[in-house]
């Protein structure tokens, strides 16, 4: 056994040893800090490629801190790399299991990804850790609702508003889900409570949505007004009075609406694809495609926007960039039997007929009904100089009601 004289320089050098490694994992800790502040600070000025490059050394530099993980997830998320996003808060909450914050952001992703199963799961853990959290609860209401669960999100709504029941922002969102499951009674009666008590512009624009649910667009349109009046900043008011607008045929003025919503509003997404298609009804094909852009551009995996794209695209005589579109849609959703038709009416332009037949078979297959689908595979089978099947499919369109197959089969099939 070693004398004690000995052993006392082991304990100091091995107590000494370990403070130095504290001290480097502490050093390596700050250092991590600073570049994912660095990384927040060019993301403000919009240098989204500098601020990954941060975030990822600050992971490199101390790879247990959780806020890197979930920073890089963040900036990975808003450009589309969602598969990337939660790879990197599945390691966040690998090191912070117990974190309801985390969990609630996967369930966020989750939605995005339509994981919709996924989503409820983290949901619900998220709920167990934090079962008193009212933030978590007052969030989950929209998540329930981006779900597509109004039930759940109204379920929610009941049991906070039990216990603050002279919340005003927690009773008009029961009154817009209310509006979802078309209780416009219900709906409009909540409205009614808070402007009795004070001259609110998410009550009047509620009245509003009420209106236009109805079939009432000039009232929806004076509530609508009377909301724009009392708060002109509220991006989504103007949105809602484009679509009074729509409906009463003032498309220019819808346009305009959507142009102040797009200015005032942060998530532009959904004002950005309505103001695309006012803008093709109009004629305008280039500011249609501009709006399109802008959708993708936040939302890559849109499926209705890619669509509407590629025929945008189609009409604008650039098939090239159309088909891309047209592939991808069916490659995000491919029992989408517009999207098959449109990639039939692509390989008709290019003269590659039995594409063009095989593409409007899986349409009609998809939507047996729709006559259009029957007139285009119609077509493409007579420019083929298969005769009897494209009078087949004319003739079908007709039975359908389809004016045009009736003409298109006058002038082809009389014989």
């Amino acid at each position: 056994m070693a004398p004690k004289s000995l052993l006392r320089p082991l304990v100091v050098l091995t107590l000494t040893l370990a403070s130095m490694a504290a001290q480097a994992q502490l050093d390596r800790r700050l250092e991590a800090l600073q570049a994912v502040q660095q990384g927040d600070m060019q993301l403000r000025l919009g240098n989204s490629e500098q601020a990954y490059v941060l975030y990822t050394n600050a992971i490199m530099l101390d790879p247990a801190l959780a806020d890197g993980y979930m920073k890089r997830a963040s900036l990975l998320q808003r450009t589309g790399r969602y598969l990337e996003a939660r790879s990197d808060i599945d390691k966040a909450l690998g090191l912070n299991p117990m974190s309801s914050y985390i969990l609630d952001r996967r369930a966020k992703l989750n939605i995005l990804m339509s994981d919709h199963k996924g989503a409820e799961l983290d949901m619900e853990r998220a709920r167990y850790l934090a079962p008193y959290d009212e933030l978590l609860r007052r969030t989950q209401v929209d998540e329930w609702v981006d779900l597509g669960r109004p039930d759940k999100a109204l379920a929610e709504l009941d049991t906070l508003l039990s216990m603050e029941p002279g919340d005003t922002t927690l009773l008009l969102k029961r009154g817009f889900l209310l509006l979802e499951l078309d209780d416009h009674a219900g709906a409009r009666a909540i409205a009614q409570e808070v402007l009795r008590g004070r001259t609110s512009a998410l009550a009047l624009d509620l009245m509003g949505l009420v209106a236009l649910k109805l079939g009432d667009a000039p009232a929806a349109l004076d509530a609508f007004n009377a909301a724009i009046e009392r708060a002109p900043g509220v991006a989504i008011t103007w949105y809602n009075r484009s679509l009074a607008k729509r409906a009463m045929g003032d498309h220019e003025g819808a346009v305009q609406d959507l142009d102040e919503a797009i200015v005032r509003g942060r998530d532009r997404t959904r004002f950005h694809y309505n103001r695309a298609l006012l803008r093709k009804e109009l004629g305008d094909l280039e500011g249609a495609l501009a709006d399109y852009d802008a959708v993708l551009e936040s939302s890559p995996n849109e499926v209705d926007a890619l669509f509407n794209r590629a025929f945008t695209l189609k009409l604008l005589g650039d098939q090239n960039a159309a088909m891309w579109d047209a592939e991808k849609a069916l490659r995000l959703d491919p029992d989408d039997a517009l999207a098959w038709n449109l990639k039939g009416d692509l390989h008709l332009l290019f003269g590659e007929y039995p594409e063009a037949i095989l593409h409007y078979g899986r349409a009609i297959n998809l939507a047996p009904e729709a006559a259009m689908h029957h007139y285009d595979r119609g077509l493409a089978y007579l420019m083929s100089y298969q005769l009897l099947q494209g009078c087949d499919d004319l003739r079908r369109s007709v039975d359908m009601g389809l004016e045009q197959g009736a003409e298109a089969y006058r002038n082809f099939c009389s014989f």
